[in-house]
């Protein structure tokens, strides 16, 4: 059974610590589609949260953001983490997981309403909430933004990837470089013209099939 398969089942849940390598190696798809994200803007429970995950190929460097609005104040709480480089030949690929264990501790920011609105701002500057991105196919080898935002009980997605996009051209990672204070600075994404998007069902290596993966946009959804 492929790794696909195995985690298609595994739900990310408003008490999942995406820190641990065990929860992420069970349940990454879940958090990059916000299925917890989801479940609370349905239940009007995660007005003005926003998700951004940087995937700037997986084994090497993913960076993951979320804002959510501080009760009783107009700031909002960011939580980052780092997750990487990761040597893929120390990984056992025979356990049928992309997701490994490479782990990252949080990095916790406070947002002003302002920052906050700059980010948003920019967001919607990139195409947040106006694209149309239907079959955009998200590998993992390649370099991709996902965002998500609540609003009015409706999730928003949106989704980046190089080749299809030039993800240097974009505002609002300059934006998070600047509010989510991690030391190391944002990977820069190569040239889009020599950006690589190989098809993981494509080969007859079981391992690297297994190791590499992709997510396609539906929609609202990433399936």
């Amino acid at each position: 059974m492929s790794a696909a398969a195995i985690l298609a089942g595994c739900s990310y849940t408003a008490t999942s610590d995406i820190a641990n390598p065990v929860v992420r190696k069970a349940s990454w798809f879940s958090y990059l589609n916000g299925d917890d994200l989801r479940t609370a803007c349905s239940a009007g429970e995660a007005e003005g949260r926003i998700r951004i995950v940087y995937n700037a190929d997986y084994y090497k460097d993913v960076r993951t953001f979320d804002v959510t609005p501080q009760t009783g104040t107009d700031n909002f709480s960011m939580v980052s983490h780092m997750f990487g480089p990761l040597d893929v030949s120390e990984m056992n690929v025979s356990v049928r997981s992309p997701l490994g264990a490479f782990s990252g501790e949080p990095v916790r920011q406070t947002l002003t309403r302002q920052q906050y609105l700059t980010l948003t701002d920019a967001m919607q500057e990139d195409g947040f909430g106006t694209q149309n991105r239907d079959g955009l196919r998200l590998h993992s080898e390649n370099y991709y933004w996902v965002a998500l935002g609540c609003s009015q009980k409706q999730i928003t997605l949106a989704a980046w990837a190089n080749g299809d996009d030039d993800l240097r051209d974009l505002h609002f990672p300059i934006v998070l470089q600047k509010v989510a204070g991690q030391v190391d600075p944002l990977p820069p994404a190569p040239d889009p013209d020599v950006a690589l998007s190989p098809d993981p069902t494509i080969g007859h290596d079981r391992d690297e099939q297994d190791r590499n993966f992709y997510r396609t946009v539906r929609g609202n959804t990433l399936q």
